[in-house]
């Protein structure tokens, strides 16, 4: 079922299938037509919008940007394990990631599925076979390409019952040329879905259908686009001026003396008219050919955008989840910045924990399954984004010290071992400390010290 009916087949009951669904108010049914919004979307809505509206691509890039802000890494063993040195394996394996550019890869088709419904890496491996065939294995991974939802079309879909990918592709077609405006030499192939990996976010139906980050706000965004829009043609329009034309002459307008003026047949001058307003209006430096009319200038004042936009940018940023100064690029109070981090960054983790992390372990795994990586067991290992700074670190290990402080001449033990203030800081273990003896002068002993001192 293609992206539009699927659409119009989900929203259709709301109104009973009797009226056309243009609208979620079941009292105006055609409301969105009225406002100038689409009745359904497809891929190319979404990715003309992510094109040519910044705002878009903001709700598009953040989250990505700020997920793959760091590397993550392969380690050997299970979750719960106690830290260890790197293995042999888990060399082998960043050695191998790092020639195919891996997570660099995975962030381009991150991104790229966030603007559809979903994207995909096409896996190249060398192992002799028609890309439509299933990989021979064991094999080596060539290259991974990011795909658009465009350039990859599900062709075959999974008919047994009992496969836990029953309704999923077991092939597409890859047209490279789909989103490209240039000449593609690259012709359209059939691909087996063992050469493909998909990239849905949202999609929690076990299907490869997800949720395209611009579509709950994407009539949010054509109304910031006809505030923007507007503001500047009516900018323009004020600094150029805007004339009505009147008849000067005792017996009306001149048909025939305008024909003549212009040069054209009588039953063309309104044409002819309206293309010297258009192009009047077209330029700065414009004159004007009136013959018998006059020309007055129209006085208008345009009204302020600010609370329009700001009503729909507040909506489209509740939309994709990211606090508006983050979405924008904004720099606020302190305090309001320092909340939106915090929160931001915990949004992230969340979106790290919930789909990146469980997608880059599902590829990993099929690596491993085809050979192309040597297989162990393994988890994926990344930093986490809500830690504090540095400055924070320390203003911490400096309170625990005050503690400490506060507690002598009480009788009771510090509420805190130098260790624990150490790793508060940052730094782990116990402080490096250099032995005395070395720094004992030649010729004296402990002991010496020892007196002299007392």
């Amino acid at each position: 079922m293609g992206f539009v009916p699927y659409q119009n087949m989900r929203r259709g009951p709301l109104f009973g299938g009797a009226l056309p669904t243009m609208s979620n108010d079941a009292k105006r049914a055609t409301a969105w037509a009225d406002y100038g919004y689409p009745e359904a979307l497809d891929f190319d809505n979404f990715y003309s919008m992510f094109k040519r509206n910044g705002i878009a691509r903001a709700g598009v890039m953040r989250h990505v940007e700020k997920t793959w802000e760091t590397n993550p890494w392969v380690v050997e063993g299970m979750e719960d394990d106690k830290p260890h040195s790197e293995t042999q394996r888990e060399r082998e394996v960043a050695r191998v990631l790092k020639q195919l550019s891996f997570w660099s890869r995975m962030q381009a088709a991150d991104w790229r599925g966030r603007v559809g419904r979903y994207s995909a890496l096409y896996l190249v491996f060398d192992d002799g076979q028609h890309p439509s065939l299933p990989v021979a294995k064991p094999v080596k991974l060539l290259k991974m390409q990011p795909l658009f939802e465009a350039q990859l079309e599900p062709l075959k879909f999974e008919q047994d019952q009992s496969s836990p990918e029953y309704g999923n592709p077991t092939s597409y077609q890859f047209r490279p040329q789909a989103v490209h405006t240039g000449r593609d030499e690259r012709q359209s192939v059939t691909i087996h879905a063992d050469r493909v990996h998909i990239i849905a976010e949202g999609a929690d139906d076990d299907t490869i259908y997800g949720i395209p980050a611009n579509e709950s706000g994407f009539n949010d965004l054509l109304t910031i686009e006809k505030i923007v829009g507007a503001g500047g043609e009516g900018f323009w329009k004020t600094a150029r001026g805007a004339f009505s034309l009147h008849s000067t002459g005792k017996d009306g307008i001149d048909v025939q003396g305008l024909a003549q003026m212009f040069g054209v047949e009588v039953d063309q001058v309104a044409d002819k008219l309206n293309e010297t307003a258009a192009d009047l209006s077209a330029g700065m430096d414009k004159l004007l050919m009136l013959g018998d009319m006059e020309a007055k200038a129209l006085a208008y004042s345009l009204p302020s955008p600010e609370h329009f936009f700001a009503v729909a940018m507040q909506s489209y940023a509740a939309g994709v989840s990211c606090p508006m100064p983050i979405l924008l690029g904004q720099q606020i109070a302190q305090r309001s910045s320092d909340e939106n981090s915090r929160e931001w960054a915990q949004t992230i983790m969340t979106r790290r924990r919930r789909f990146t992390v469980p997608n880059a372990e599902g590829l990993v795994s099929r690596l491993m399954r085809f050979g192309a990586l040597p297989a162990f067991e393994f988890y994926i290992g990344w930093d986490d984004l809500t830690d504090a700074t540095l400055e924070q670190k320390l203003t911490n290990a400096k309170t625990m010290s005050e503690v400490n402080k506060n507690s002598l001449g009480t009788g009771e033990p510090p509420a805190f071992t130098s260790e624990e203030i150490r790793d508060a800081a940052g730094h782990e273990g116990a402080p490096a400390t250099t032995d005395l003896d070395d720094n004992v002068p030649e010729g004296e002993n402990d002991g010496e010290t020892a007196g002299t001192a007392t």
